[in-house]
C-alpha cells in the first residue's frame, strides 16, 4: 500500500472514531424531559414552586422541563372558597412549615370571607399565553401568579393581573391582554388539562420523567428539594447508563 493511500485511510478511521465518540458523549450529556402538573389554585404547588424552579436552575443543562396546568378546580368544582375554606385555613400552617413558603393576611382573610369564586380556567390560559411568548422563565411565571393569589390575594379571575405580572418578565401588557381573549389560549388549555389526565396525573404537584414508552413518576405531591434531587440523581445517572451501552 503507497504511503499516501495508508495516510488518508488512516485519517478516516480517526474520523470514524472522532463521530462515534461524539455520538455516545451527546447520548450521555442529553437532557432528560420532564414534565410539571401544576395547579395555580394548589396550595402544595406553591410550596413546591421554589423547589422545582431550583432543580430547573441547578440541573439546566441535564434537565428540560416542560410545565402544564392540570385543572384542578373546573366544572362543578368552580364556586364560593368558602366549599374549602375549612381545609384550606386548617393546611397553611401544616405547608408553610413543610415547605418554607408563607401565605398572606390578605389571602387568609379571602379564604374567611368566602364569597371569592375559584376557578383554574383563567390561570391556566394566562400560562398558555405566557408559554407562546417564550420558553423562558415559565415555572417562575408560574409560580408568581401563585404569590399575587396566595400572598396578595389579587383576583386571579381577572385578565389585567396576568397581564400586569407579565410586564415583569419583559412581555408586551397590551398584546398579553389581547391573547388572554384569544379563544385559542382557552382551548389549549383544555389540552392541557387532557393532557395530564392521560398522563394519569390525579393530584398536584406531579412531576413526570418522558420515558420512550410513556411516563414515570418522580414525585406525587409536594417533597423537598433534598429528597426530589437524589430522584433527579438517580433519573440522570439511568439514562446515562443507557446511552452509554
Amino acid at each position: 500500500m503507497k504511503k499516501s493511500t495508508l495516510y488518508i485511510s488512516t485519517i478516516f478511521c480517526i474520523l470514524l472514531l472522532t463521530s462515534s465518540e461524539v455520538k455516545k458523549y451527546e447520548s450521555l450529556t442529553k437532557p432528560i424531559k420532564l414534565i410539571y402538573v401544576y395547579d395555580a389554585l394548589c396550595g402544595w404547588c406553591y410550596g413546591f414552586g421554589p423547589v422545582i424552579n431550583q432543580i430547573g436552575n441547578d440541573y439546566k443543562d441535564k434537565v428540560e422541563i416542560e410545565i402544564l396546568s392540570g385543572g384542578m378546580v373546573l366544572g362543578d368544582r368552580i364556586g364560593p372558597i368558602s366549599n374549602m375554606s375549612e381545609y384550606v385555613l386548617s393546611a397553611i400552617p401544616i405547608l408553610e412549615e413543610a415547605s418554607g413558603v408563607t401565605f398572606g393576611q390578605a389571602y387568609i382573610e379571602l379564604v374567611k370571607e368566602g364569597s371569592y369564586v375559584s376557578s383554574s380556567e383563567k390561570p391556566s390560559i394566562a400560562l398558555c399565553v405566557y408559554k407562546s411568548f417564550t420558553s423562558k422563565n415559565q415555572i417562575a411565571y408560574a409560580h408568581s401568579i401563585q404569590k399575587a393569589f396566595f400572598i396578595e390575594a389579587r383576583d386571579i379571575n381577572q385578565d389585567s393581573v396576568y397581564a400586569n405580572i407579565a410586564t415583569q418578565f419583559d412581555l408586551d401588557k397590551v398584546e398579553f391582554l389581547k391573547r388572554m381573549q384569544d379563544t385559542a389560549y382557552l382551548n389549549l388549555a383544555h389540552a392541557e388539562f387532557a393532557k395530564a389526565t392521560k398522563m394519569g396525573v390525579t393530584g398536584y404537584p406531579t412531576l413526570l420523567q418522558k420515558k420512550e414508552n410513556g411516563y414515570q413518576v418522580l414525585c406525587e405531591g409536594y417533597v423537598s428539594y433534598k429528597a426530589l434531587e437524589k430522584k433527579i440523581n438517580k433519573a440522570i445517572k439511568e439514562e446515562n447508563k443507557k446511552g452509554s451501552i
